[in-house]
């Protein structure tokens, strides 16, 4: 397979990482924006986290057997939707609908986008490679989310959100000209879809410690720029400044990030990411003004960077069956995000008995996961 795969997703991935992330920074400020309590947003993002999980298994299967092109091109459909939905119909049910089909975007871009890089590249580059083509989105995420703050302030939502679909669509014809198709040869089955859930044995260490760790990122992650714009007093503007400087950081590691993984393997940079998280965490459950959490932000995006290399590289070396990679990949973000379906709702729940618990909860939760990565999970 051609290594030139990697420069035309790194493209598609720019495009989609802008509407990514405007959604991901200011939907939940558009949801307490029009009157939705913050609690609630929480809810609503345990409840279509429940729905994309309840997918992923055939996602997974979709990604092997109808190809990842096929599953490249229903996720960006997916997210052209996502923004227009809110503000068509600005109440609970729109923004509830919105962050449905945007978690379904999400779940079914990351095994396409995975198996199409690891089928793609030689294992000695694979840590770059995945870095690479989230290079593009991260320089999205340090860009787009101040300037889409200002676009806020100045032109609303509508217009931002509608922008946010054209970025998407822009994404498209990309995918359909450039990404070549795969599928797996093996028959469509019962068996093979029970085959593609049940976890090997050699993975069930890996798969508590990414249960753990999904659980206590999605404590406070869901809820924390409506907790910026609620609980801290942060306009717009600033709330995405924070967010572009969580995307510089991001930027700035990942391709070193890449280079740690091909060098010294995924083991120490899942270690480091969750020591930064869990850093993250506590500082922000501190912060009172935007620079201490800018520092909480630039810590996010030190982890995401080490975790986007370590985690993609570790699943076809905990489970190196290329055949079913796409269930592979589906199965290790179904397990977690099944655990972590309720977080978002106690998150919030925790928010109503004292604001900073949530937080709090999420250090404690990622730092014992250390524990769990050095005792049960095997680096290969």
């Amino acid at each position: 397979m051609s290594k030139d795969v990697v420069k035309p997703l790194a493209a598609v991935t720019a495009l989609r990482g802008i509407s990514t992330s405007i959604l991901m920074t200011f939907l939940p400020v558009y949801a307490v924006s029009i009157g939705i309590p913050l609690p609630d947003v929480g809810t609503m993002s345990a409840i279509a986290m429940g729905v994309s999980v309840f997918a992923m298994p055939f996602i997974g299967m979709a990604v092997d057997f109808l190809g990842r092109r096929a599953v490249l091109i229903i996720s960006t459909l997916t997210l052209i939707m996502a923004p227009l939905i809110p503000v068509i119909y600005s109440n609970y049910l729109g923004v509830l609908t919105a962050y449905i089909l945007f978690n379904l975007a999400l779940n079914t871009w990351v095994p396409a986008r995975a198996v199409t890089v690891a089928t793609s590249v030689n294992k000695e580059v694979m840590g770059v490679s995945f870095a690479l083509v989230s290079l593009s989105f991260q320089v999205a995420r340090s860009v787009v989310p101040y300037i889409a703050g200002l676009m806020i302030r100045s032109y609303g939502y509508l217009v931002t959100f509608t922008f946010s679909a054209i970025a998407a669509g822009l994404a498209l014809p990309i995918v359909l000209l450039t990404i070549p198709e795969l599928k797996s040869g093996e028959s469509l089955s019962i068996k093979e879809f029970i085959k593609g859930i049940i976890p090997k044995r050699n993975e069930l260490g890996f798969q508590v410690f990414l249960c753990i760790d999904r659980s206590g990122w999605r404590l406070w992650m869901p809820i924390l720029n409506s907790y910026m714009k609620v609980r801290l007093g942060f306009s717009e503007d600033v709330i995405g400044l924070l967010s572009t400087i969580r995307g510089i950081s991001s930027l700035i590691s990942l391709i070193p990030s890449g280079r740690l993984v091909d060098r010294f393997g995924w083991f120490p940079a899942l270690l480091l990411s969750e020591v930064t998280g869990g850093l993250a965490a506590l500082i922000m459950a501190l912060a009172q003004s935007p620079l201490i959490a800018a520092m909480a932000m630039t810590l996010i995006g030190l982890s995401v960077a080490l975790w986007i290399p370590g985690f993609n590289v570790a699943v076809p070396n905990v489970v190196p069956n290329k055949s079913e990679l796409g269930r592979t990949y589906a199965r290790c973000n179904f397990y977690r995000s099944v655990a972590a379906v309720p977080t978002p709702w106690i998150g919030g729940i925790l928010y109503s008995i004292i604001p900073v618990l949530p937080m709090t909860a999420g250090a404690i939760l990622i730092l014992a996961n250390l524990g769990i990565l050095k005792v049960f999970v095997k680096p290969k």
